[in-house]
């Protein structure tokens, strides 16, 4: 039997003919060097962020505390101010000399007087005391009941006291007005209402502090009742 030579060069089609295998294409993602450099970068910026961040808070509490500082500071002044403004003409009797006396003795790094302020609403009169306090280096204020006595000897033994302003000097300054002639007025630096039978018309505190970059305080405070209803009391020109 003849074969036909075109059927023994016939290839079979439905086997194809295997290809190459495709070469690698090249990486294009990072490289350790640059994960290295981007993680330091991230680093360097929270490390910046949490640097800027403590500073911040840091700035923030000592503008709270200044705040609060200033805060106390003026109430301080406030009460010393209203309680001021509130003498009282108190009168007591000196079983010495059998006679009665007008309470204010001011000098001028300390005061003593009788107000109808206390720190506490309470009823009555209350005696204060502001003096210089060396320990702290303050403004110390003793305050006590005034009842109908002299209050010396109790606010040196019995009263509540207290510092405040630390770091300030307080110093004292009366104003005597003439009632008849309001021209002849003056600021003294001392007044005993023991020898004056009267109050100031007003008192002028200045508070001085050494530290650099305080400011200088001041307060003036006028006094209503600064003469005593009873006849017997005439005020004595300083």
């Amino acid at each position: 039997m003849d074969i036909n030579q075109n059927d023994s060069l016939r290839v079979n089609t439905s086997h194809s003919v295997p290809h190459s295998l495709p070469a690698f294409q090249k990486s294009t993602g990072f490289t350790l060097l640059e994960l290295l450099i981007a993680l330091t970068l991230s680093t360097l910026v929270m490390l910046t962020l949490a640097i800027g961040m403590n500073i911040v808070f840091k700035e923030w509490n000592r503008s709270s505390n200044r705040l609060d500082d200033s805060l106390k500071k003026v109430l301080v002044l406030l009460q010393i101010e209203r309680a001021l403004e509130g003498a009282f003409p108190h009168t007591y009797k000196d079983s010495d000399e059998n006679k009665h006396y007008i309470f204010f003795e001011g000098e001028e790094e300390q005061l003593t007087w009788v107000s109808t302020v206390s720190p506490g609403r309470q009823a009555g009169l209350t005696a204060w005391q502001l003096l210089p306090d060396e320990k702290e280096k303050g403004v110390q204020i003793r305050i006590v009941p005034a009842f109908a006595s002299d209050p010396t000897e109790r606010l040196e033994e019995n009263a509540t006291m207290v510092t405040a302003l630390e770091g300030y000097q307080a110093t004292f300054e009366y104003l005597y007005v003439d009632d008849k002639i309001e021209e002849d007025t003056k600021w003294v630096k001392e007044w005993s209402a023991k020898k004056l039978q009267a109050l100031p018309h007003a008192i002028r505190v200045r508070l001085e502090n050494d530290i650099e970059g305080e400011d200088s305080l001041e307060i003036v405070a006028t006094i209503m009742a600064h003469h005593h209803q009873e006849p017997k009391f005439r005020p004595v020109k300083p």
